[in-house]
């Protein structure tokens, strides 16, 4: 474990506080050594067009299906279940988990996707009651971003998760999405660090122009319930249903896996 070791009680009482928290302690840094030479080696499949499970195309900046058995890079699924990320998941979801998802975010140029809360992107222009509606919803998972190689690429508007959106916020959700913000806050992540945040923030990602490559890995781990309905497959996730992809993945990310399984309608 790196010599700093967080207070997972601070850690959630800031990630609650402001909608994130950054950590130095939830990766190996041979796991980020790791993880970094199979994210190039899966971002040039995905370039070359040799491998492409999900879809993504050769000039996405998001790599889905990056577990998937066509990769060959198993170390994406032990991160996923690594007893350091599953430290933190199970301190704020709780002890039963099952799978939720790991992709890489990449680009060698610029790229804005814009101010938006991750509601849909069909709801960055609800009125204030059902935008609260939104963002209150109990937590039902825990995601995270560990940058592969320094990244600046993510802004944030802390605490926005637990409020209204401000006139000059809907502004930016709704009209001109790529405008500075009153209280906007970059979020530099330094090789290695991962940042545990909520898609509730209002929030955007930004590749500046002196940043000639972001090589960034998302996953989330979600609570298990097993009364859950199940519900119809979320496309960017297809993939999973293959049935060559449970076999290749470790006994635990196999029990996660078959929990997720089990909720999809196909």
């Amino acid at each position: 474990m790196p010599e700093r070791t967080h207070d997972l009680g601070k850690v959630k009482e800031e990630f609650f506080a402001q909608g994130y928290s950054l950590v130095e302690d939830a990766v190996e840094p041979e796991m980020v050594d790791r993880l970094e030479a199979a994210a190039r080696r899966v971002w040039a499949k995905v370039r070359a067009g040799e491998v492409d499970v999900a879809g993504n195309g050769p000039e996405a900046t998001a790599i889905f299906g990056v577990i998937a058995p066509e990769f060959g890079e198993p170390v994406f699924a032990e991160h996923l279940v690594s007893p350091a990320i599953e430290r933190y998941a199970k301190t704020f979801l709780g002890p039963d988990l099952r799978m939720g998802h790991v992709h890489l975010w990449c680009a060698d140029k610029g790229y804005d996707t814009g101010w938006h809360r991750d509601i849909g992107a069909g709801n960055q222009d609800d009125d204030a009651e059902r935008e609260m509606a939104l963002i209150t919803q109990p937590m039902t998972g825990l995601r995270w971003q560990l940058a592969l190689v320094d990244d600046p690429c993510l802004w944030l508007v802390p605490g926005s998760h637990r409020r209204p959106r401000t006139p000059e916020e809907h502004h930016a959700l709704a009209v001109d999405k790529k405008v500075d913000i009153t209280g906007q806050k970059n979020i530099f992540l330094k090789r290695g660090q991962v940042l545990f945040w909520s898609g509730y923030t209002i929030h955007r990602g930004r590749q500046p122009a002196h940043l000639s490559q972001r090589l960034s890995m998302t996953g989330a781990l979600m609570i298990y319930r097993p009364d859950e309905p199940q519900t119809e497959v979320d496309e960017r996730f297809r993939w999973k249903l293959a049935d060559n992809v449970r076999a290749t993945l470790p006994p635990k990310a196999q029990l996660y896996y078959d929990r997720w399984r089990a909720l999809q309608k196909v």
